[in-house]
């Protein structure tokens, strides 16, 4: 019986398919990171909006001194705070396009492996295959002779 067929670089090639994945994942978990960012973005901008509501409603009520400064401060606050938010939005945009160019390399890197697979395991077929015709012919002669 002809050997099992074992592909040389099967190690490499599972090393390299963790490698992709653990960069899916990476990724994964930075569009995670942004959605909330996104979501905290949008906390802070209606933050603000609320505030020229209740800012509007307390000047309609007759509003103090005290009221009339601190809205100021309230919005800068929360201005800076989206300011922020965006810088780290813009950090994890660009650490996920470089992710992204991390995980051609590793695709590529996998297909390379995995199409010299196909071709040694196409290889291999074509050796068995020639293999067994060459027992099979030698059996019909064997035979032949054995028949005359």
């Amino acid at each position: 019986m002809a050997k099992k067929y074992k592909f040389k670089l099967e190690a490499l090639l599972k090393i390299r398919r963790i490698r992709e994945e653990q960069c899916k994942m990476e990724i994964g978990k930075i569009q995670v990171e942004m959605s909330k960012v996104k979501a905290q973005i949008s906390e802070q901008t209606q933050g603000i909006a609320e505030a020229y509501d209740l800012q509007e409603a307390s000047l309609s009520t007759g509003a103090t001194g005290q009221e009339m400064r601190f809205h100021p401060y309230f919005v800068e606050g929360k201005r800076s705070h989206i300011e922020h938010l965006e810088k780290s939005l813009k950090e994890l945009d660009d650490r996920a396009k470089r992710m992204y160019q991390i995980l051609a390399k590793f695709r590529g890197e996998v297909k390379v492996i995995e199409s010299m697979k196909e071709k040694d395991m196409a290889a291999y077929k074509k050796a068995l295959n020639k293999k067994m015709d060459q027992n099979l012919e030698e059996q019909v002669q064997n035979w032949n002779q054995i028949l005359k």
